[in-house]
C-alpha cells in the first residue's frame, strides 16, 4: 500500500512538473510557481508517507536517515524557492537570493550526508574517501570553469563549497550501499543524486554560462532536479 501511495504522488508530481516547465520557458513565472511548488510537496509527500507508513521496528532503525531526507528535501525545497525569486524580484536583490538558494542546497546535502552516515556506519577511511570524493568534484569543477565556458564570478567560493559537499552526498551514499550490505536504499538514492548531479551541470551552464538558457536547457534542469528528488524519495520504500 505505501508503494501504491507513494506512486500515486510522483504521477501526481509529474502531472504538475509538466505545466511548470511549459509556464517557465514562456516566462509566465507567477502562475508557474504555484505548479512548481505544488511538484515540490509532492516529493514531500512521497517521502512522507514512506516515513508515516513504516513500522515501529524500522522507524527505530531508519529514523535518522528518514529524517535527514526529509529535512534535505525540505532545505532542496526552500534553495528552489530562493532561486526561483531571484526572477521575481528587483535585481539589486538577485546575488543575494542566488547565495541563498545554494546555501540551502548545500545544506540538503549535508543532511543527506548526515542520515546516511549515521544510519549504515562509516569508518575513519569511508570517512577519509567520502572527503576525498568532494575535494576531487570541487576541483573539477574549479579547474574546468573556462573548458566549459563558465564564469562564476562572486559566486566561486559557494559554487566550489556546494560541489564539495556535493561530491561528498554522492560517495556517501555509494559507501552505505556496500558498507551496509548491498542495501538497495542506499543504491536507490545514489542514482537519485547522480541524476540532481545533472540538474547541476544543466543549471550552471544557465546561471553562468552563456546562450544556455535555452527551453530545452530550462527543461532538462527541472527534469533532472525533480527526477532527482522523486528518486531519493522513493529510495526510502527500499529499507530493509
Amino acid at each position: 500500500m505505501t508503494a501504491i501511495i507513494a506512486g500515486f504522488f510522483t504521477l501526481l508530481g509529474v502531472g504538475t512538473l509538466a505545466p511548470y516547465i511549459h509556464l517557465r520557458i514562456k516566462k509566465r513565472l507567477m502562475p508557474g510557481i504555484l505548479f512548481k511548488i505544488a511538484t515540490s510537496v509532492f516529493f514531500l509527500l512521497t517521502t512522507g508517507i514512506s516515513i508515516l507508513m513504516s513500522s515501529g521496528a524500522v522507524w527505530e532503525q531508519y529514523k535518522t536517515l528518514f529524517l535527514g531526507v526529509l529535512f534535505g528535501q525540505v532545505c532542496g525545497l526552500l534553495g528552489d524557492y530562493w532561486l526561483d525569486m531571484k526572477d521575481m524580484c528587483p535585481r539589486e536583490h538577485h546575488d543575494g537570493y542566488v547565495f541563498a538558494g545554494f546555501s540551502s542546497f548545500l545544506i540538503c546535502h549535508l543532511f543527506f550526508i548526515a542520515g546516511l552516515l549515521a544510519t549504515y556506519g562509516w569508518s575513519v577511511q569511508i570517512l577519509l574517501f567520502i572527503l576525498g570524493a568532494g575535494f576531487l568534484l570541487c576541483a573539477v569543477v574549479l579547474a574546468t570553469e573556462k573548458l566549459m565556458k563558465l564564469k562564476y564570478g562572486k559566486f566561486k567560493a559557494i559554487s566550489a563549497g556546494y560541489s564539495a559537499v556535493f561530491g561528498m552526498s554522492i560517495a556517501a551514499a555509494l559507501f552505505s550501499y556496500l558498507y551496509a550490505g548491498r542495501n538497495p536504499q542506499a543504491l536507490v538514492m545514489n542514482i537519485g543524486l547522480v541524476v540532481f548531479l545533472l540538474s547541476d551541470l544543466v543549471l550552471s551552464g544557465t546561471y553562468f554560462g552563456e546562450g544556455k538558457d535555452r527551453p530545452i536547457d530550462y527543461a532538462l534542469n527541472y527534469i533532472f532536479y525533480y527526477g532527482g528528488q522523486f528518486t531519493i524519495a522513493l529510495s526510502l520504500l527500499w529499507v530493509s
